[in-house]
């Protein structure tokens, strides 16, 4: 599946979004965290986010589609250890998302356009809350002083786990 597919809804039935607080009986909570931190470029001292396109979040289930956005925060992680892949400064997006849904199998889809990363895995949710953390790798660069996987170039992966 390309990542243009799973942009668009089939369907409208699956979830609802929910607030953080609110608490129904019998659905199964899907409790979305998503952090990524982007290369920024530099010009003049001034720090420029990612914004044509805009870094989003593409999460579909079961053929319903929604769009995750964040506004970023300039971020600087000094380089304690330069094998850090998230060290340097960098714009950081913090996502999240509850969502109402049936318990029982769900097929989940994830894509970040400005990547182009597809993940797609099957989960099984129980009544009540369930935690999905996703955690991005990062491609490697070459170059010092960030030798191995750093976010200078890009996501390369994600590492969906889900926590009961």
């Amino acid at each position: 599946m390309t990542l243009a597919k799973i942009s668009f809804a089939t369907r409208s039935d699956i979830f609802t979004e929910v607030a953080t607080s609110e608490v129904q009986p019998d659905k199964a909570i899907m409790d979305i965290k998503f952090s990524v931190k982007s290369n920024s470029s530099r010009f003049a001292e001034t720090y420029n986010k990612h914004s044509n396109p805009p870094y989003r979040v593409h999460l579909n289930i079961d053929g319903q589609t929604i769009i995750l956005e964040s506004e970023p925060i300039l971020e600087d992680k000094s380089p304690v250890d330069s094998n850090l892949p998230e060290s340097g400064i960098g714009w950081r997006y913090q996502f999240s998302k509850r969502l109402a849904l049936s318990p029982g199998k769900h097929t989940l889809q994830i894509a970040l356009p400005v990547d182009e990363v597809f993940f797609e895995r099957e989960i099984d949710l129980h009544a009540g809350l369930n935690i999905i953390s996703i955690m991005p790798g990062y491609n490697k660069r070459s170059l010092r002083p960030f030798k191995g996987q750093h976010f200078t170039a890009g996501v390369k992966m994600l590492d969906v786990t889900l926590n009961p």
